[in-house]
């Protein structure tokens, strides 16, 4: 059941638009700026796990991104041959080519064209400026060509394979870990490497970042584990059942008007409005790093947690204590719950300065995330790992938004 979700969920835009992607792909990886920033190449790796899936064909594959490098190659060389150092001049600093970097790679091309064109296809700086740099020092056309060629005939046919045989590896390791629990583990692997490496190039990020850094793994994990139970039917999916059928020796009548009560006060729609108006209060006050992190991660978690349930197209339980529609995977109650009341303890619980008081608060906080979930579970209007997902997924977007906005922070400070 999981090898169809994969391999279903993108058919649509594959069958129509799939080779177009890859080819366009393959092209804005050399030109200058879009080469430095659009993740080009890592669309060419997973044509050829398309490839081992049935999805796309090898040899079509490697082909089309052959095409599209060539293509993004000449393009480069024409802009560099036309625009040269004015271009370099202007546009240089948005993808880290100043006028001293700018000489020293022209003068390698010129000295050692053929190696710059071939080798340093494969390495994500030069791949973006070779070819533009070629153009700007008037290499010949048919000697920049044919090193072109061979570069793009390298580096597709290498790229495609390597992600065709990641697929195989990819299939093994799925039947001992199972396919989301082996996403959740690459995915987590990818961001604490880029973690390191930029920390170490940058040194952006304070020693308490490590833990939300944490969380974020964590909460990847949580989820990607929760789809996969569900599809799967296994442990989580079938406790979801057990808990449904015996809630309601809970049922109390004040504990009913209790949760029902939780349920609409701390309601989505009233979180947002409530984080809304502190946003709007704090862009008035000039105050931009908590207006933008409010506004990102309110707006932000919902979308993200509507388009998972419409991915994942779960229905509701049934006869509920109270009404409600639409999907169930996450909770949005949930999801929304643990943002407001994080940021809540984000920007408050150190500005208490009284121990017992502040550890109060925390306790406080936290106590309101759990019980606006359990009052949908409660309510019998979400299963328990729509509840747990929804916390999950609550936290992975706040944490990450929190990282992310530490580097454009730190980058965009002038030097």
């Amino acid at each position: 059941m999981i090898n169809d979700f994969l391999l279903n969920l993108p058919l649509p835009l594959i069958d129509h638009w799939g080779y177009l992607i890859l080819f366009l792909s393959a092209v804005v990886e050399t030109l200058p700026i879009l080469g430095t920033f659009i993740p080009g190449h890592a669309i060419v790796f997973f044509s050829g796990f398309l490839a081992y899936s049935g999805i796309f064909r090898l040899d079509a594959a490697i082909i089309v991104a052959f095409a599209g490098a060539v293509t993004g190659d000449v393009l480069a060389y024409i802009i560099g041959r036309k625009y040269g150092h004015d271009f370099i001049a202007r546009y240089g600093k948005y993808f880290f080519l100043n006028q001293e970097r700018f000489i020293k790679t022209k003068a390698m091309v010129e000295e050692h064209a053929g190696k710059t064109l071939i080798i340093g296809r494969f390495g994500a700086f030069t791949r973006a400026v070779a070819a533009f740099i070629a153009g700007a020092s008037r290499v010949k056309f048919p000697r920049f060509i044919l090193f072109a060629c061979l570069g793009g005939a390298a580096w597709a046919g290498s790229s495609v394979l390597i992600g065709y045989f990641f697929g195989q590896g990819f299939e093994a390791a799925a039947k001992y870990f199972g396919r989301f629990v082996l996403i959740a583990i690459i995915v987590i692997i990818l961001i604490l490497v880029g973690y390191r490496l930029l920390d170490k190039r940058r040194h952006i990020f304070a020693k308490y970042h490590v833990y939300y850094l944490t969380l974020n793994a964590l909460s990847i994990y949580i989820f990607l584990k929760m789809v996969e139970d569900y599809f799967d039917q296994e442990s989580t999916y079938r406790f979801d059942f057990w808990l449904n059928n015996n809630i309601h020796w809970l049922w109390q009548p004040w504990l009913n008007k209790l949760m029902i009560i939780v349920t609409n006060i701390f309601r989505p729609e009233i979180l947002l409005i409530v984080a809304g108006l502190a946003a709007i209060y704090l862009f008035i006050k000039k105050k931009l790093f908590p207006a933008t992190l409010i506004s990102l991660s309110v707006s932000g978690g919902l979308v993200l947690g509507a388009i998972t349930q419409w991915l994942v197209d779960r229905p509701r339980p049934v006869d509920g204590l109270v009404s409600a529609t639409g999907l169930s995977f996450p909770s949005q109650h949930s999801l929304m719950a643990l943002i407001f009341f994080s940021l809540v303890l984000y920007f408050f619980a150190e500005k208490i300065k009284r121990l017992w008081l502040r550890n109060l608060f925390i306790v406080g906080n936290l106590l309101l995330i759990l019980l606006v979930g359990f009052s949908r579970i409660y309510l019998l209007v979400h299963w328990f790992s729509d509840c747990l997902v929804g916390l999950a997924l609550g936290l992975f977007w706040l944490t990450f938004l929190i990282l992310v906005m530490k580097i454009v922070m730190h980058l965009s400070k002038k030097p």
